[in-house]
């Protein structure tokens, strides 16, 4: 208005109005400064400067002016100022500069307030909840909109049912006060059930076999009370099971109203699944079929392993040595695939060699004979039998009965090793023998005691001092009343030896033939030698003996042959000059040992023969 041309200009309470100062031209920088006598005392303080601009090089300058909500009305003055930049400005004095004032006018305003109820006349809110009030809405000509302003005459009782009366004005900066507006409330029983929110996204994902973590949720009855002690949650929820599940929460109040959310919970498996090798590297026989799938382990965490694809890139010849590379990559029923795993396999002969004993095992050995190892066979799955080395552990002592390990052991070009063990038994099976030390016939004179001739224990392994305990006689020479053996009647006796060795290989029997001769005889001193009468052979025999004088006797020579009982089997007569070969046929006669006694004269001689 001012600076259309008026002298004078009008401000509102509560209103902001704009202030522009201007000048025609930019010559030089200018200060401007504004004042109005807000408190109409005529005079300008500093708390009522409007504008304050110095050293301006603008055309204009525009503040903005508040003015207060209790603005003093009428008429009052607005100084403006300017002047050379950097001089002497305020309210009362300046220097190279100007003054003007002008009118402000504060009039009153007698236009009310305009106003209508937000919402129905007719409001209705529940029992024992804060009553919500929807107010007003109102204008002013001078303030614009000032709904805010609404005063409210009466109030809501919300803990009993019934009707309440509110009354609305609306009230201007200049008291102006608006046409009186009413609404009816009504408090009324509960309408309005609880409410559940869940806390986090309505659906969630978990791995398959973890745990699942609730979130939570709050639950409020219609006053706002905090009720989510009583929710009741149902759920199908299975984390050993990939799926989608859901848990649901319900809530019921004191009335029996109800609300309820569902929250979606999502199983999944995003674990790759692994590939493990079985062997680092992996060695795999030589000259064997083999199977790729086989050498390395896949697991996962959820699926089996029929559910798990392997991929398996690479081959091995299994019939050359050396080492070769095959690539794993597993993919789960997921879609989860696993790391790359790069296994070595190498291809080597691992497989020892087989020994085989020749011979037995146990091998029984006997006792003071030379050892003769029979060995062992090899065999290898890859290699020539002739390339195994054999060598052997332990020796066996054949002097010495007893049991002695012998170990194979075949080594292959490979190294592979392979042993096995033989069980040597030294033992003694021979029979001992009895040495009658060539003393075999004896003539013992008639009514003299017999005193044996000695004789020798013979074995392979023990002595005849170790033997001499199991040394059994028998004589068939009658006793005299002092016990001894002595020679009662003329005839031919014997006496029998028998021995066991240590280890119970019983002797043969060995007979010393046992002559007993009148009185006046060769007594038992004289041993009886047939070689110095004559000659027999062969001995043993196939049943043919042949008979020679080895000197012309003086008497004829009677031959008699006996069994071992004394029978008489055959007799026959060699004259006394006869020097030729006499044949003695006996192979009618069974096997075994007989006696050949020979008398020249009262010489007699006796002589064992074998006929086999």
């Amino acid at each position: 208005q001012i600076i259309g041309g008026n002298q004078a200009a009008s401000m509102y309470r509560g209103r902001k109005h704009g202030l522009t100062v201007a000048r025609p031209a930019t010559t030089s920088a200018m200060d401007r400064k504004a004042w109005i006598d807000f408190n109409m005392d005529g005079l300008f303080t500093n708390d009522e400067l409007v504008m304050n601009e110095l050293g301006a090089n603008t055309i204009s300058k525009t503040d903005s002016i508040l003015v207060a909500n209790n603005q003093k009305l009428g008429s009052t003055r607005m100084r403006i100022g300017v002047s050379l930049a950097g001089t002497t400005l305020n309210s009362s004095r300046l220097f190279m500069g100007v003054f003007r004032d002008y009118v402000v006018n504060f009039p009153q305003d007698t236009v009310k307030p305009i106003a209508s109820l937000n919402g129905n006349s007719t409001f209705f809110t529940e029992i024992h909840k804060a009553f919500v009030d929807p107010g007003v809405y109102a204008t002013d000509n001078i303030e614009g909109i000032i709904s805010a302003k609404y005063e409210t005459i009466g109030s809501v009782d919300t803990s009993k049912v019934g009707p309440n009366y509110l009354k609305y004005v609306v009230r201007d900066l200049y008291n102006n006060v608006s046409d009186t507006l009413r609404r009816t409330v009504f408090v009324i029983l509960n309408q309005t059930g609880p409410s559940i929110s869940l806390k986090g996204p309505s659906q969630v994902y978990v791995e398959v076999y973890h745990k699942y973590t609730e979130q939570g949720f709050t639950a409020l009855d219609n006053q706002g009370n905090d009720i989510s002690n009583q929710v009741v949650i149902i759920s199908n929820l299975d984390t050993a099971k990939i799926g989608t599940y859901s848990n649901t929460y319900n809530i019921t109040d004191a009335f029996s109203l109800t609300d309820s959310k569902q929250r979606a919970i999502v199983v999944g498996d995003t674990t790759r699944p692994v590939v493990s090798p079985k062997g680092s590297p992996y060695i795999h026989q030589v000259g064997t079929a083999i199977d790729l799938t086989k050498i390395v382990d896949v697991t996962d965490n959820y699926w089996s392993r029929n559910f798990i694809d392997l991929t398996v890139q690479g081959s091995v010849d299994v019939n050359s040595v050396g080492s070769y590379f095959v690539s794993y990559v597993a993919r789960d029923n997921s879609g989860n695939i696993s790391n790359l795993v790069m296994v070595r396999v190498d291809v080597k002969d691992t497989k020892a060699p087989t020994l085989v004993l020749n011979g037995d095992n146990p091998l029984t050995w006997e006792v003071k004979t030379n050892f003769v190892d029979p060995w062992a066979t090899p065999s290898d799955n890859y290699w020539p039998a002739s390339t195994i080395v054999i060598t052997r552990k332990g020796v066996v002592n054949t002097n010495v009965i007893g049991e002695y390990t012998l170990w194979y052991i075949g080594t292959d070009p490979s190294g592979n090793k392979d042993s096995v063990a033989r069980i040597v038994k030294v033992v003694d099976t021979t029979i001992p023998r009895i040495d009658l030390l060539n003393i075999t016939e004896v003539n013992l004179q008639r009514w003299h005691e017999y005193n044996d001739a000695a004789i020798s224990l013979v074995d392979n392994y023990n002595s005849d001092a170790q033997m001499r305990g199991n040394l059994i006689t028998v004589c068939n020479l009658p006793k005299n009343a002092a016990g001894n053996y002595f020679g009662d009647a003329p005839g031919l006796y014997s006496i029998r030896y028998s021995v066991k060795d240590l280890s119970g290989n019983q002797s043969a029997v060995a007979v010393r033939t046992i002559n007993v001769i009148k009185e006046g005889a060769a007594g038992v001193e004289n041993v009886m030698n047939i070689d110095r009468l004559m000659s027999v052979y062969p001995n043993p025999s196939n049943g043919l003996i042949n008979l020679r004088l080895a000197n012309a006797q003086a008497q004829d020579v009677s031959v008699v042959v006996l069994d071992l009982l004394g029978n008489e089997i055959t007799r026959r007569t060699i004259r006394a000059n006869d020097m030729q070969v006499n044949e003695l046929d006996l192979s009618m006669q069974a096997k075994g040992i007989y006696l050949l006694r020979v008398q020249s004269g009262d010489a007699i001689y006796v002589k064992k023969i074998q006929l086999d």
